[in-house]
């Protein structure tokens, strides 16, 4: 997911751009929802099953700025 591609002034836009910025990267599914997070550098990996747990994982990354 490209940073371009990503379009809105909500929180988790904010949190999903500087994310990227740090090296992490977004997989989206066909309707462009983040399904997936991972940080190649750290080999850190997340997936999201549902909308819900995507807005805790960005809320709590958020909080740690």
């Amino acid at each position: 997911m490209e940073m371009g591609k990503i379009k809105g002034s909500s929180m988790m836009v904010k949190v999903v751009r500087s994310l990227m910025e740090e090296g992490w990267s977004f997989a989206p599914n066909e309707l462009d929802i983040i399904v997936r997070a991972e940080h190649p550098e750290t080999g850190e990996s997340i997936s999201f099953p549902s909308f819900g747990s995507l807005k805790m994982w960005l809320y709590e990354k958020g909080l740690s700025y």
